[in-house]
């Protein structure tokens, strides 16, 4: 069964260490959610951790614990325990120089926001709210811990991680702790990808996404966090839209339907689904503006922009290829229009037509009858013809070097494409060698 929660706090308690609960279960109970993020602080060190938990017989992990933290296996779950921290940086410096603290005081004086900033005493349950931290949950505000700019001078990362807060919960960022960002945004430079990359993911997929991404533009972090996007701002559109296009693209983002497992590519998509436009824009005859093919364009800047975030390499293709793909416009009414539509984006014409359906939203016409049309046809043909829509050649690359007795190149690909073409359009059976061994000898000349 393992080591029980009540175990572990008594362990604490008996060898006459302090142990409160700290962190986002606390922020997360107060807000009415479930959570199981139950992490501690102690006035014992990391050593004295350890043992205590060992001595326990619960798992360890000591990967954190340079920076004081170990983790174990309590209740069936993961929590860390953490030994009063006094942390102190250097200018630039990415990382703390870890000094460990005598008090709970001395360690949420050194917290980012208030709502991260209170604590609970395991034994007693005795509430320790130095800050204000539980008015400012009911408020709905993120406010740095003391003086904002010093808190970001301390460490960058802060400025995207109370962005990211209020996107993930909802809440407005106090007007003294936005200044604070504002000064500071140059700073973000310093940080590593891999840390920038992770608040913006979470940002992302956040309840409140337009808020974040508003508070990004506001204090000036866009410009060094996702500096390919700035371009979107002020970059006027045509009479069918309502924003620039950086408005269209946060309502666009605001706007894309989600489940949880669609979550994260409908918003990164929907977030890089106009990012050719900037670079595309020309005047028309008409004396409007236009933009000519940027969703090709579009793509190819956001795989180079996901490269650069270290995006994993399958959430990089799909992305990139609804970019690619959000203007296509199929016949709803011509079955053949609608197969190629789907065989284009093998598997996701459901996000794509969600990146489509979010893109109308803030247009100046309504699209909605068309959607509607293309949802329910997409739907027939993949439940009445499935087979249709693998679009599969009858014969290999081996079947073609084989019948002609070449030796292979491109030629290859030329016939199979030629071959899957028709048997998307039905022209060719899924299956029939035969017909497609006739059609590729013609396609040959033999």
């Amino acid at each position: 069964m393992g080591v029980t929660r009540e175990q572990f706090i008594e362990a604490f308690r008996s060898s006459g260490h302090e142990l409160w609960l700290v962190g986002g279960a606390l922020r997360d109970r107060l807000l009415g959610l479930d959570s199981k993020d139950l992490d501690y602080s102690t006035d014992a060190d990391p050593d004295a951790i350890e043992a205590i938990a060992g001595a326990l017989g619960a798992p360890v992990t000591t990967v954190g614990k340079r920076f004081g933290t170990i983790g174990a296996l309590v209740g069936g779950e993961w929590s860390e325990i953490t030994a009063f921290r006094g942390d102190t940086y250097r200018d630039g410096s990415r990382w703390p120089d870890v000094t460990f603290g005598s008090s709970i005081e001395e360690d949420l004086a050194r917290r980012d926001f208030t709502i991260n900033a209170f604590a609970e005493d395991a034994f007693t349950g005795r509430k320790l709210d130095l800050y204000g931290g539980e008015a400012d949950l009911r408020a709905g505000i993120i406010r740095a811990v003391g003086e904002p700019e010093r808190r970001f001078r301390e460490d960058p990362l802060r400025i995207l991680r109370g962005i990211r807060f209020a996107s993930q919960l909802g809440f407005a960022i106090e007007p003294d702790t936005l200044a604070g960002m504002e000064a500071t945004a140059g700073l973000i430079a310093t940080l590593s990808q891999e840390r920038v990359t992770t608040e913006l993911d979470k940002l992302l997929r956040g309840k409140a996404p337009r808020d974040g991404l508003e508070s990004l533009r506001a204090t000036g972090a866009l410009a060094f966090a996702l500096p390919e996007l700035v371009p979107m701002i002020g970059c006027e559109q045509n009479r069918f839209h309502r924003f620039d296009v950086w408005g269209h693209t946060v309502a666009t983002v605001d706007a894309i339907a989600t489940t949880p497992e669609t979550l994260r590519v409908r918003r990164w998509a929907a977030l890089l689904h106009d990012l050719g436009k900037p670079a595309v824009r020309h005047v028309k005859a008409n004396g409007e503006w236009g933009f000519y093919r940027h969703e090709t364009a579009g793509a190819e800047l956001a795989g180079t922009l996901l490269e650069r975030l270290r995006m994993a390499r399958q959430d990089l293709h799909t992305i990139t290829l609804l970019v690619r793909r959000h203007m296509d416009r199929p016949d709803p009414g011509e079955s053949r229009s609608v197969r190629r539509y789907m065989a284009k984006s093998p598997g996701r014409w459901r996000d794509l037509l969600a990146l489509k359906r979010a893109d109308n939203a803030s247009h100046t016409y309504d699209d909605a009858e068309y959607h509607d049309l293309l949802e329910s046809a997409c739907e027939r043909i993949e439940s009445e013809e499935a087979d249709r829509l693998k679009a599969e050649s009858p014969l290999t690359g081996d079947d073609l070097v084989a019948m002609f007795d070449r030796e292979p190149g491109p030629w290859i690909r030329v016939v199979k494409e030629r071959l899957s073409a028709m048997v998307l359009d039905g022209e060719l059976a899924p299956g029939d060698r035969p017909a497609a061994e006739r059609v590729a000898r013609k396609l040959m000349g033999r």
